[in-house]
């Protein structure tokens, strides 16, 4: 890896990290995010101590079962054992990526065909608290950023409808939507935030992030120095450029 990566990517590899399943420069930089930052060290242990409280499978996975895994991956199959690999036998990226996609196919086939409803439960659980625990880390960095003298905080007021809102831009181009009361919109829609970039002879606008359709604090990074942000109602997948209804709007001063 030939660069350093975003805090939002750092912030995608904590669950990975937490199951050791990370190796090489992904690793490095993740530990070291890790070692500096409270909120992230506070997710990965929450993540590790979710994981711990989940019961043993009291069943063995057939023999069967781990032939059709490995008939399907075109490769050797997992054992049922943990495995643990130094860092002299890890492998590169590409192979890393390979054999992780085949571990966690396996791990599919026996939530399935072995541990049934009872662990798809667990993981649900898993996984909504990680998301709590992610949005809960986002919103304090929005808070702290906030609070930073070099802040800059940009208020964008309704063009139509309700509810209202806020960017807090830091210097080195970080940022963060906060929302104030935009109403919930249906599945087929998203709002989306713009920022205007670019002089008055060439601006343009770009995406810096689709919101979902019920937002509340969303980070997201800038080159560019922005004149202003909008935001907008789009199909559910996201625009490349706006093109539906603006909600709201706020010029940076």
């Amino acid at each position: 890896m030939d660069r350093e990566l975003t805090r939002a990517e750092l912030d995608e590899l904590l669950p990975l990290y937490a199951l050791d399943a990370l190796d090489g420069e992904e690793r490095m930089q993740v530990e070291r995010y890790v070692e500096r930052d409270a909120a992230a060290r506070a997710e990965v242990l929450s993540l590790r101590e979710a994981v711990s409280v989940l019961p043993p499978p009291d069943t063995r996975a057939p023999e069967s079962l781990w032939d059709a895994i490995e008939s399907s991956l075109g490769e050797p199959a997992p054992p049922l054992r943990a495995v643990v690999t130094t860092p002299s036998a890890q492998p590169p990226r590409a192979r890393r990526t390979r054999r992780l996609a085949a571990a966690l196919a396996a791990a599919a086939f026996v939530a399935i065909a072995v541990l049934g409803v009872q662990v798809a439960r667990q993981q649900d659980r898993i996984d909504d608290l990680a998301a709590q625990m992610h949005h809960g880390a986002v919103r304090e960095d929005a808070l702290a950023a906030r609070r930073s003298k070099n802040a800059h905080v940009i208020q964008l007021d309704a063009l139509s409808g309700s509810g209202s809102g806020e960017v807090v831009m830091l210097p080195d181009g970080t940022g963060y939507f906060m929302d104030h009361g935009l109403p919930r919109l249906d599945g087929d829609s998203t709002y989306q935030l713009w920022a205007k970039v670019g002089d008055d002879g060439a601006s343009r606008m770009v995406s810096v992030g689709v919101l979902g359709v019920d937002p509340d604090v969303a980070p997201f990074r800038l080159t560019s120095s922005p004149t202003m942000f909008e935001i907008t109602t789009e199909p559910a997948s996201g625009s490349e450029a706006p093109d539906g209804s603006v909600v709201m709007r706020g010029v940076v001063a």
